[in-house]
């Protein structure tokens, strides 16, 4: 997997690269600004710099994984709540948490990497991101 060369990258795109994972956690505090930030970074640096749009775009492209994940779990949760008369409402509890432990690692790790400059490509999303940018 081969990733572009842009030369030296400089120090706002590492910036921005890495703000445009962590202020997906917007998310937590403000409506749909998991969605809305990192779509507006990746419009603003779209043509200035592939670092940045790749992991704005990925940032984006892993929240919207999130929901479609979210949304499963809460279908599923409720049918085995229903099916065991509430006592697996613990399971679904705990589940819930290891989900929203999974996608703050998954937030935070790669705006780690990208404020070192790395072309750190999460699951699925990364893909995603790098197939919709033709790197």
């Amino acid at each position: 997997m081969s990733y572009p060369q842009d030369g030296l990258l400089t120090d706002e795109e590492r910036l921005w690269g890495m703000l445009a994972h962590l202020l997906t956690l917007l998310g937590y505090v403000i409506t749909i600004g998991q969605y809305v930030v990192p779509l507006v970074i990746y419009l603003v640096y779209k043509d200035r710099s592939r670092f940045v749009a790749f992991h704005a775009l990925q940032a984006l492209y892993f929240q919207l994984i999130l929901l479609v994940g979210a949304i499963l779990l809460a279908v599923v949760g409720l049918f085995i709540v229903i099916i065991t008369c509430g006592v697996g409402a613990i399971l679904v509890f705990l589940l819930g948490v290891a989900y929203t432990i999974v996608a703050l690692v998954y937030t935070i790790w790669p705006a780690i990497e990208a404020s070192r400059g790395v072309w750190f490509e999460l699951p699925l999303a990364g893909g995603w991101a790098r197939a919709t940018l033709g790197i």
